[in-house]
């Protein structure tokens, strides 16, 4: 290495030292704890959960074998156990095989709801993994789904 190159890689050095260090005043917000404060925990796992929340009979579906251009559906039912409504925005599938169907109304504190996954298998042969994205005003916002199947060629 040639002594321009070592003189560049110092200055460099240099100036990113320089300059991580050169301010201080922090241009990052204050985060008010109380956001972060949950009475769900340990301890208390029973305690009310003041957001809205999925709980999913099952988040994960297996079709087992198929066959090829075959359509095939699942209905993955939740229950809404937090406080307020739960409200979802958006269901989108990996792929255009994919068509989720779900009701776009709020789903009060301990009602229940149900999202529809349809997978067409045509042009899809061998073993499929897909996943299915809810974004909703949960914490986090968004919650997957997986459903896997076989698909056996047609002949």
């Amino acid at each position: 290495m040639n002594k321009s190159w070592i003189i560049a890689l110092i200055c460099i050095g240099a100036f990113t030292v320089s300059s991580c260090n050169s301010s201080t005043q922090s241009t990052e917000k204050e985060v008010n704890p109380s956001i972060a404060d949950n009475n769900k925990t340990a301890n208390n796992p029973d305690a009310q959960n003041p957001e809205p929340m999925f709980k999913f009979v099952h988040e994960q579906w297996d079709f087992g074998k198929i066959n090829e251009g075959e359509e095939v559906k699942h209905i993955y039912r939740f229950t809404n156990v937090g406080d307020e409504d739960l409200v979802i925005s958006n269901v989108r599938a990996t792929c255009g095989c994919t068509i989720p169907r779900w009701e776009r109304k709020p789903i009060a504190s301990g009602e229940s709801g149900e999202i529809e996954v349809k997978f067409n298998s045509k042009n899809k042969p061998g073993n499929q993994i897909k996943n299915v994205t809810i974004t909703a005003n949960t914490n986090p916002p968004e919650t997957i789904l997986t459903f896997k199947a076989q698909v056996l060629p047609s002949s």
